[in-house]
């Protein structure tokens, strides 16, 4: 992880640039929210028909205006600074006193030469076809452990470097070229492979971006589905309540009707016992008279 400050910290995919898979050099943010280097964009732009974006392929009507996105670069340039270890300075073995800095280093005299020792070797005569290369910390693995002399070219039937005095040797009449030749061709079949490698990088970039987006639909879809489930479910939990309400208030008005009917039959039916027993309370005086006339009538 990449940290900018205690707050903030950011994987290093995310500082690198997909067009040039390099760290951000004065990164720009498109309309669509990617970030590319400017000078990357810019290149890609002039080179396509329409403004797009490289990574989502969104098209711009219009070619948006490249602002410097500050805060990400100075995160980029924090990065870098991090990233580049410093390399060891390699001092002067000449030197008696205070060790100057090294400007270059001698595989025939096995030695790094500070500015004023290197002037001084130079003006040798004896010298004027040493080896000199920048300066190098371990010179003996520059040197032939067998002749100790200056590994000068590359046995390609051995894979291994060797000096001159090998080639009349153990590498006689084998296929050798100058390190420097080997060096360019390596260099050549690198710079192949990692074109190779930045452009699968590329594609798997595109694919974790596609991969994104489609996850992204698939969750504006499936949160759609929720919302129109929930709306339906919704209106169906209303009208079922409303159903009920509508059917337990023709339940209420069947009950009342029911005991305002049974009221009214008792109601009756008390009015006629009233009556009977007025009738009853009658008979039963008439049946105690000792008026036989007026129970006759």
């Amino acid at each position: 992880l990449v940290s900018h400050d205690s707050n903030s910290l950011l994987s290093e995919e995310q500082l690198l640039c997909s067009i040039c898979l390099d760290v951000f050099t004065n990164p720009v943010t498109t309309p669509c929210g990617h970030n590319f280097c400017k000078s990357c964009l810019t290149q890609c732009w002039e080179t396509s028909q329409h403004s797009h974006c490289p990574l989502c392929k969104e098209k711009f009507t219009k070619r948006p205006e490249l602002k410097i996105n500050k805060t990400l670069r100075e995160v980029a340039d924090h990065f870098k600074k991090k990233s580049v270890p410093d390399k060891p300075e390699v001092l002067c073995d000449a030197c008696t006193g205070e060790k100057l800095k090294a400007l270059k280093s001698c595989l025939d005299c096995c030695a790094s030469l500070c500015e004023t020792h290197l002037e001084f070797h130079n003006n040798m005569p004896r010298h004027k076809k040493h080896k000199l290369i920048n300066p190098v910390e371990n010179l003996e693995d520059y040197i032939c452990q067998k002749h100790e002399r200056a590994l000068e070219l590359f046995c390609r039937d051995d894979r291994t470097s060797v000096c001159r005095f090998c080639t009349e040797g153990d590498h006689k009449n084998h296929n050798t070229v100058t390190i420097e030749e080997e060096s360019r061709e390596r260099k050549t079949q690198l710079g192949k492979t990692q074109t190779h490698v930045q452009q699968m990088i590329r594609d798997q970039l595109k694919k974790i971006q596609e991969i994104k987006h489609s996850a992204e639909l698939s969750k504006r879809n499936i949160e759609k589905e929720k919302a129109n489930s929930v709306e339906v479910f919704t209106a169906l939990i209303r009208s079922i309540e409303r159903s009920q309400a509508e059917l337990l208030e023709v339940m209420e008005e069947k009950q009342k009707a029911a005991e305002r009917q049974a009221e009214g039959l008792i109601k009756e039916l008390e009015q006629e016992i009233t009556v009977l027993k007025r009738r009853d309370t009658e008979l039963e005086q008439l049946s105690h008279t000792e008026e036989h006339l007026h129970l006759l009538q």
